[in-house]
């Protein structure tokens, strides 16, 4: 299984927000060297930090001189996460609506941003023209919703498209973030900008009838026991990367 750190080391590490929660405590970037031994602070002394620190490494891909391992890094996965048709919440905090917690869907959402008043409910689309896709060249094979990762890191969630509520218009968007932002203009209508971080504002619903938000799907966070959408995927994550590192194999061999 690709190993991922908990939530509360995530907090606890400061790392970047592709991997981790974006709550994270101040962190700093230290520039370093690798000696052939052990990693130098550039300016010539070691690192003071505690054993066990997580830490994120950038470098340039070419400096990695095992050729199936930097093959294995650099890999492109894409693994569906939730079909055509799967419904999602989206928290809006609509002014206007003076909303009671009470009149919240049932089970009530986990970890609902502050200021909420309403959710609004939207369903992924069939297959359709992501900016995302045009400009990559790349097309997705089916409606739903899917996690894309670069080597062991779970980079991002999109949407083939989705289906807007009944009487908006467009009446489907192109991604989550248009989704976010049209119905963010249409109920608030108090914000300068219209745009919103879907992975804390976006849920979706587990096998257990719990409504959860993205971030748990991209930083697989959850008791995998009673959530099986989650669960499922991380045996896809799981499935796909070792089909990708037998071909890496094989043609490294």
């Amino acid at each position: 299984m690709l190993a991922q750190p908990t939530r509360s080391e995530h907090e606890e590490c400061g790392l970047s927000d592709n991997y981790f929660d974006p709550d994270w405590r101040e962190a700093v970037s230290l520039p370093v060297k690798w000696t052939g031994e052990r990693w130098q602070y550039f300016f010539g002394d070691s690192i003071p930090i505690k054993p066990g620190t997580l830490a994120e490494l950038r470098l340039c891909a070419e400096q990695i001189t095992d050729l199936e391992f930097r093959r294995r890094v650099t890999r492109k996965l894409r693994v569906q996460v939730l079909p055509e048709g799967a419904p999602l919440l989206v928290a809006l905090s609509d002014r206007s609506y003076a909303g009671d917690p009470k009149s919240f869907p049932q089970p009530r959402p986990i970890a609902v941003p502050l200021g909420t008043t309403r959710f609004v409910e939207v369903r992924l689309g069939p297959k359709g023209p992501s900016p995302a896709s045009k400009e990559s060249g790349e097309a997705l094979e089916a409606g739903g919703l899917f996690l894309k990762l670069k080597g062991d890191e779970r980079r991002e969630l999109s949407a083939a498209s989705v289906l807007m509520p009944e009487g908006m218009s467009p009446a489907q968007a192109c991604s989550l973030n248009h989704a976010f932002t049209l119905l963010s203009q249409a109920y608030e209508k108090h914000r300068i900008s219209n745009t919103g971080n879907i992975y804390s504002r976006v849920f979706y619903q587990d096998g257990d009838g719990a409504w959860y938000p993205l971030n748990d799907l991209r930083a697989a966070t959850g008791d995998l026991a009673k959530r099986t959408v989650l669960k499922a995927l991380n045996t896809a994550v799981e499935s796909a990367a070792l089909e990708a590192q037998r071909l890496i194999s094989g043609h490294v061999g």
